[in-house]
């Protein structure tokens, strides 16, 4: 039977996902109409030789769903991946049933995992910071369509550089490089030559990232208690875990995604 060999299922995947983008891609050129009118069948047939050309399906629809929030993207940032998604509830359990006071997000991107905060905890206030001015634009475009930029402040800085001294969060986030210089050639063209490496790759290592978040943490956390909780490689957990140990955090944990990957770095003071 059809659903009884493994090719069988491949193929079935596949025809099932490329439903579903030619579904998505119809939406947005109707979208595009609607806004500038033109040819529906253009538009299409424009969409279609871009991803020919290998660029990933959301960036060629402009836009991606997070959790709960339909944001902008684009080459300014990475793609918001579903896995990063439950970073957000890790966050939510580490503040309980006070979601109040202030949060830090390091390398916020798109500035998906601070949108959906500010969106999920209407009393909470994010500080979310990246590198990259044009990054930063995009984040703020997703703030403002989503009426979030009141309770999000973005700034412009590498790592600790955007956060002012005097500065103490309940929690600190990010989801940072982690590709090892020797690995970012091995990626899939789809995400190597399209999204920004500068969101990618870390290092010779990998973990160069973690131990500049984790070394300078504590001096931004709030005294008697504040957490950590950032995104890893599968490979990293009980490296990431070692440098947070290192730094003085005495409850570390791993934490898996959906498929049980290492994928979480939950750190308490």
């Amino acid at each position: 039977m059809l659903a009884d060999t493994p090719g069988a299922r491949t193929e079935g995947a596949s025809f099932y996902a490329a439903s579903v983008a030619q579904r998505w891609l119809e939406r947005a050129a109707n979208e595009e109409v609607g806004r500038h009118g033109g040819s529906k069948s253009a538009i299409l047939a424009g969409y279609r030789r871009r991803l020919d050309a290998g660029e990933p399906l959301q960036y060629v629809l402009g836009s991606w769903q997070f959790r709960w929030l339909e944001l902008h993207v684009d080459d300014r940032a990475l793609i918001p991946r579903p896995e990063t998604e439950l970073i957000v509830d890790l966050i939510l359990t580490e503040l309980g049933d006070n979601r109040s006071g202030k949060v830090l997000e390091l390398g916020t991107g798109s500035g998906a995992i601070a949108a959906s905060l500010a969106f999920e905890c209407p009393d909470l206030l994010v500080v979310a910071t990246d590198s990259s001015a044009d990054a930063l634009a995009l984040a703020e475009m997703n703030l403002v369509n989503h009426g979030l930029d009141d309770r999000v402040t973005l700034r412009l800085g590498d790592w600790w550089e955007a956060v002012d001294s005097d500065e103490r969060f309940r929690l600190i986030c990010s989801n940072p490089p982690y590709i090892a210089e020797d690995e970012w050639l091995k990626l899939d063209p789809v995400v190597r030559d399209w999204e920004p490496p500068g969101a990618l790759v870390a290092g010779s290592t990998g973990l160069e990232c973690y131990q500049v978040i984790f070394g300078k943490a504590h001096r931004y956390l709030e005294e008697g208690h504040g957490a950590i909780v950032v995104e890893i490689g599968a490979s990293q957990g009980s490296d990431v875990q070692r440098i947070a140990v290192a730094a003085g955090f005495d409850d570390v944990s791993v934490k898996q995604d959906l498929v049980g990957r290492d994928r979480f770095v939950v750190a308490r003071r």
